[in-house]
């Protein structure tokens, strides 16, 4: 188990040593010393990058999700299809035996967790997108376990909230600091907290309602003022917070609750952004840069109306930082992925920590292909900002962005059918032992 212990909050805690080449580090208290153990590296996978996306049931040899070996970034070819370019650089794919539809049903969420271990969660978000998919209530409400190298889906935690399991998981997210992972219910509007990440089956220990109890009934997804789509954990100084959206007819906010000793408090949750831009109801991920200032937001909805936006924070206070140009056309094609990357220089995975990042999205633009051939998949995008489409100026994101396609077939349109998207954290890049300060 990787994790730090925060648990002596009433001594007051002093930064003695921590760096990057000692074995571990240390804290010195009035009364004894707390180890720090740094947060693994992830050296064999770092930088490797896992998407999912929906796959009709009844084609069983349709992949639900891939690996892709997004490492050595800076040869990716611009503007161009990764996956699918005759480049010597061209990304490889793996694609897990078992990760089909008609196998592990319709996943959405992804974590990655200490130990380089993929979850992968059930969700029902495809069919919410109102364009006749399927829903995924034939499937357990679920999340995978995958383990390297081979990361076969094996179920993990079976979620038994009552009524339509396909109600179920907006999200997961993996807690670095306590070994955990958080999921979001959409039957419910509860978020688990899931310990046991070392062993064969999860536990759900607790459960938070950060609004109130659900009374929609069993079998039906819960209000849209309930609904918690997104998650993310951040730590800020010696707390660790979990996020999540908020969206109803008159607030788009971004709400959190900080653990007491890895735990809910049970507190009510604090308004962390208010006023979010766009027009969506669904902010489906959040996602934190390693130094924890740096905060990434997707919408998922209308495939070309769903924006990604970051947020800097100062203090105790976020302040909106851009939007981004996703893909062609209104360049507000996410399909509510995101995660900070690693912009790699010269076999160097650290060069840059959380300078790109890549966020899933529909018909994003491709300045090679031309405008008859769009690519639906992930796309790298600077967290510096990108310039929107604009076929005839080679500084414009369809140019400029890294774009790698989920099936490996650009001559479809794969509208609403991608999902999620999340990195192996890269070497150095993340320094728990920093986060007492």
């Amino acid at each position: 188990m990787h994790k730090i212990a925060f648990g002596l909050l009433a001594l007051a805690l002093t930064l003695q040593s921590c760096s990057e080449d000692d074995m571990a580090c240390s804290y010195e208290t009035s009364e004894e010393t707390v180890a720090c153990i740094p947060y693994p590296e992830n050296k064999a996978m770092a930088g490797f990058t896992v998407t999912t996306a929906y796959q009709a049931v009844e084609n069983g040899t349709a992949w639900v999700g891939a690996i892709n070996d997004t490492r050595f970034n800076s040869q990716a070819p611009l503007g161009d299809d990764w996956a699918t370019t005759t480049s010597t650089t061209q990304v490889v794919k793996q694609r897990p035996a078992n990760w089909k539809s008609s196998e592990i049903g319709q996943v959405f969420g992804i974590a990655i967790d200490g130990d380089e271990n993929v979850y992968l969660a059930s969700s029902d978000v495809y069919a919410y997108d109102n364009m006749g998919i399927a829903s995924n209530s034939g499937q357990q409400s679920q999340i995978y376990r995958c383990v390297a190298p081979g990361f076969v889906a094996v179920p993990f935690i079976t979620f038994t909230a009552g009524g339509d399991p396909g109600n179920d998981i907006g999200n997961i997210a993996y807690d670095k600091v306590n070994d955990q992972i958080f999921a979001t219910h959409l039957e419910n509007g509860f978020i688990s907290r899931i310990t046991g990440l070392n062993t064969a089956a999860g536990t759900e220990v607790e459960s938070y309602d950060p609004w109130s109890a659900d009374t929609s009934g069993a079998g039906t997804i819960v209000s849209q003022a309930e609904q918690v789509w997104g998650v993310g954990v951040n730590y800020e100084g010696s707390n660790v917070k979990v996020y999540f959206p908020r969206i109803t007819p008159t607030e788009r906010s971004i709400y959190s609750t900080t653990l007491v000793n890895g735990s809910f408090d049970n507190t009510p949750a604090v308004l962390e952004v208010s006023n979010i831009p766009g027009n969506q109801f669904k902010i489906t991920d959040i996602s934190f840069s390693s130094d924890g200032n740096q905060m990434l937001i997707a919408e998922r909805g209308n495939p070309h109306q769903a924006k990604v936006m970051s947020y800097s924070r100062s203090g105790t206070t976020w302040s909106f930082n851009l939007e981004y140009e996703v893909g062609g056309f209104t360049g507000e094609n996410s399909a509510g992925g995101v995660d900070f990357a690693y912009r790699e220089q010269e076999d160097n995975l650290n060069a840059g920590c959380d300078d790109i990042f890549w966020a899933s999205g529909n018909y994003l633009g491709s300045g090679v292909l031309g405008a008859g051939r769009r690519i639906y998949g992930i796309e790298g995008i600077s967290y510096s900002g990108n310039i929107q489409e604009d076929f005839t100026d080679p500084t414009s994101n369809v140019f400029t962005d890294i774009l790698i396609d989920n099936d490996d077939d650009t001559s479809f349109f794969e509208k609403y059918a991608q999902g999620d998207v999340e990195t192996f954290d890269a070497d150095n890049c993340f320094d728990l032992c920093a986060f007492s300060n």
